[in-house]
């Protein structure tokens, strides 16, 4: 009986060490995946912030922009900058 006993222990530690071998391997394999995955979104996470920095900055330049132009066009038309005196004056 010890030495039956003795022999399915052995095959038993066997398939352990192949199961052992194989949760190693997925987990590697899942690892490599989740790293992959986890880049990708960082990588989308950065795009997203740097246009959405870029969008609203486009938007407060181009406001301000557009103020600066129409405070050209309103002092023109007034007559109050050194051009529209200049042309006035002609």
């Amino acid at each position: 009986m010890g030495l039956a006993a003795g022999v399915g222990h052995f095959f038993q530690s066997i398939i352990e060490v192949i199961q052992g071998f194989l949760g190693a391997v997925i987990n590697f394999f899942q690892l490599i995946l989740n790293t992959v995955i986890g880049l990708f979104q960082g990588f989308v996470s950065f795009v997203e912030g740097t246009l959405g920095f870029a969008i609203h900055n486009f938007f407060i330049l181009g406001t301000l922009a557009a103020a600066v132009f129409a405070y050209l066009l309103y002092s023109q038309r007034k007559g109050t900058t050194p051009v529209s005196r200049a042309v006035k004056n002609k």
